[in-house]
């Protein structure tokens, strides 16, 4: 995974610098629970963060986001990903080749 994010990475500072404008880092997940919080109105959420390849409770508490507990093992969104093509009366298509 790592040559396809440096070569996004060039792009992006590339076309920066074209469009002289500044490139602004992200944290992926930090901007899932900061839209959330939008979409909800929550001031102060516990969530629990579940991606395909990450499972985290995350608060915030003093003045920046805090991991009390992930999993060591399957992540949660890797789990659903792989038990989704079981369900009966959902169409799961897109699962049709992945095992």
């Amino acid at each position: 995974m790592g040559a396809p994010l440096v070569t996004v990475a060039i792009v992006a500072r590339t076309l920066a610098q074209i469009w002289d404008k500044p490139l602004i880092g992200v944290n992926h997940c930090i901007a899932h629970i900061e839209m959330g919080r939008q979409v909800t109105g929550a001031a102060n959420p516990t969530v629990l963060y579940v991606s395909g390849g990450n499972t985290q409770v995350i608060a915030y508490s003093h003045r920046r986001y805090r991991i009390f507990g992930e999993t060591l093992d399957i992540a949660v969104g890797n789990c659903l990903d792989r038990f989704a093509p079981s369900l009966e009366g959902i169409d799961n298509s897109l699962y049709a080749n992945y095992h």
